[in-house]
């Protein structure tokens, strides 16, 4: 079925015979749809070395390769929270910063405008 897509895209079978080596499967973004499929790892690397397709992820199996992707997923989602958290204490120690900084120019005030 690949074999069939590649030949309808107009590449030869000696194309896609140089990646025949290739085992496993591998979860790709189609690059012209934004689609993510499944093909396998040797598709997969001849549509990514046209620029048709960016691998994401390669495995021996769909449901390794699946357990995978959720893996990746849990790690991007726990890298994201982190990433907020220490934004957010930043904001915070600029927040109580320029609340300090507020009350101290308000002391001035109150001192010049006793004066």
């Amino acid at each position: 079925m690949e074999k069939l897509e590649a030949l309808s895209r107009g590449y030869s079978l000696e194309e896609i015979i140089e990646y025949e080596q290739l085992r496993g499967v591998a979860l790709i973004k189609d690059l012209e749809t934004g689609v993510e499929k499944i093909h396998s790892h040797s598709f997969a690397k001849f549509l990514e070395d046209r620029n048709l397709a960016e691998i994401i992820c390669v495995a021996d199996t769909v449901q390794e390769l699946m357990r995978n992707r959720r893996e990746t997923a849990r790690r991007v989602a726990q890298d994201r929270v982190d990433k907020m958290t220490m934004v957010i204490e930043r904001l915070e120690k600029l927040l109580e910063s320029s609340r300090s900084e507020r009350r101290r120019l308000l002391d001035e005030a109150r001192v010049v405008k006793r004066t």
